[in-house]
């Protein structure tokens, strides 16, 4: 019996002595490449014929401008590699619509990167995604504001919007942003 006990310990022994380890690499960690990514949502809104029709006269254009503090800072400025965005309608107007994102700096100029939806008439399930990268685009980084100008197009019969018919204009948008931190740089 203590041969048998001798035996098992010498080969759980040679099994954790002889097993193979390298040499550890403490300079994996500069080579290290750590990818984050932020995802915000930005402009989200719901429109009714009410905020369409004042007075009696249809709304041409609704202008909003929003601050952006994403890229306000160092880290976003350095590592960040792309931006995607996505836009989501609900029309259930009669109507076609268009919406033109620009995004601006400080000095309200464009920074080059204004993204166009073409939102066709009674389309309930609209969506689209527009991907800017940083390498392609890098005035993208001087964004500062995004406004949002919201265009109701003609209707192809003349005909305008009833403010007794309940209808509405559901809105969101979100950016994701991708982050690339090497050590190495």
């Amino acid at each position: 019996m203590r041969k048998k006990q001798f035996y098992c310990l010498l080969a759980f022994l040679s099994l954790i002595l002889g097993s193979c380890v390298d040499n550890i690499d403490f300079s994996q960690a500069e080579d290290a490449n750590i990818s984050p990514v932020v995802a915000v949502s930005l402009v989200n809104t719901n429109i009714t014929q009410n905020d369409l029709v004042v007075g009696g006269s249809e709304v041409g254009t609704i202008t909003q401008t929003s601050v952006v503090s994403i890229l306000d800072n160092g880290i976003a400025r350095n590592d960040l590699d792309r931006a995607v965005f996505r836009f989501e309608v609900n029309n259930q107007f009669n109507r076609d619509f268009r919406i033109n994102f620009i995004f601006l700096d400080n000095n309200d100029v464009s920074t080059n990167n204004d993204i166009t939806l073409n939102i066709d008439a009674n389309n309930t399930s609209f969506v689209q995604e527009n991907e800017i990268i940083v390498a392609n685009n890098p005035e993208f980084l001087n964004t500062r504001k995004i406004q949002v100008e919201l265009t109701l197009l003609p209707s192809s019969d003349g005909s305008s919007i009833d403010i007794n018919v309940p209808t509405s204009f559901d809105f969101k948008s979100a950016g994701t942003f991708y982050f690339s931190f090497n050590n190495s740089n």
